[in-house]
């Protein structure tokens, strides 16, 4: 199965599901891209902490 497929079929459940619970699919869909961005944001943060770390380590041997 493609990703695409499973995500089409991921997207048909959840529409699915908030039909049988009278929940608004889109904002549902909303609150899950705002998800996705947070924990986007927090691992690239977490990369560039690590970066910048393995930099100053770099700097700080040389000076030795």
């Amino acid at each position: 199965m493609k990703i695409e497929d499973i995500k089409n079929k991921q997207i048909e459940e959840l529409k699915s599901i908030c039909q049988s619970n009278d929940v608004d699919f889109n904002t549902m869909n909303k609150l899950l891209q705002s998800e996705r961005v947070k924990k986007l944001r927090k691992r690239n943060h977490y990369i560039q902490q690590t970066i910048d770390s393995e930099i100053e380590k770099i700097i700080t041997n040389e000076d030795k």
